[in-house]
């Protein structure tokens, strides 16, 4: 029984030992499922992003037109005037720049354009260039192409092409038609510029006019311009 302990002891001694000594089984002569694990961690080790920041730089967007051409210096006359192309503040400005108006300057020189010229610019982009292109078209005898262009505009959300419709209908051709022209400013109005009010003054129609021109705006509000939420011109 003494000898059997012994060599039981010694048995239990040579085992350990050679486990000790055992090299790490590599991920080559691992089973399968093992190996298979080890290399899925390695490629996902090394496909891991970078830890590390992104520059200040490729943080960094553009994200404000230039706004200058628009604003006007608080208290200045031309402040409180107010005309429809002029800013009191950066967000008045972002708002006339999303719908397409042209700041004063922009609209001194696109007013000196001929059709050539406005289609070359409105088709590269600029809206307020589309805007000049479709009334400048229908007060040069081809009317109905020329407040097709401005309906176009208008439905992308151009509100400043309602004041182009005004003018079509408020230009001297057969089609020129006072209230018809007051509605589209009424229009404007109602889709969130609250300086078109001024330009509808500036008519000079009749109370009885002014009802109608209310009532056809109304009904342009929902059949043309498919009754949007308005998009209020920021005060200051």
């Amino acid at each position: 029984m003494t000898f059997a302990r012994i060599a039981l002891a010694a048995f239990t001694a040579v085992a350990a030992t050679t486990c000790e000594l055992a090299p790490p089984t590599s991920p080559e002569h691992a089973p399968a499922s093992i190996a298979r694990a080890a290399r899925t961690r390695t490629a996902s080790d090394s496909n891991a992003p970078s830890s590390a920041p992104p520059s200040q730089g490729a943080r960094t967007l553009k994200t404000h037109a230039d706004t200058a051409p628009y604003l006007c210096h608080p208290g200045s006359d031309t402040c409180v005037a107010g005309g429809p192309l002029l800013a009191s503040s950066q967000a008045e400005a972002h708002w006339l720049i999303a719908h397409g108006y042209p700041s004063p300057a922009e609209h001194a020189r696109l007013s000196k354009l001929d059709l050539a010229q406005l289609q070359a610019e409105s088709q590269a982009g600029n809206q307020a260039a589309t805007v000049f292109y479709g009334s400048k078209t229908a007060l040069s005898g081809r009317f109905q192409s020329g407040v097709a262009i401005l309906r176009k505009a208008a439905a992308t959300g151009n509100i400043y092409a309602y004041y182009g419709l005004s003018e079509a209908y408020n230009g001297d051709t057969p089609q020129k038609n006072l209230v018809e022209s007051a509605a589209y400013l009424r229009l404007a109005y109602l889709l969130g510029d609250r300086k078109a009010s001024a330009a509808i003054a500036q008519r000079g129609l009749s109370g009885i006019e002014n009802v109608v021109a209310d009532e056809r705006a109304a009904v342009l509000y929902q059949t043309f311009a498919k009754s949007p939420r308005p998009s209020p011109r920021p005060f200051e």
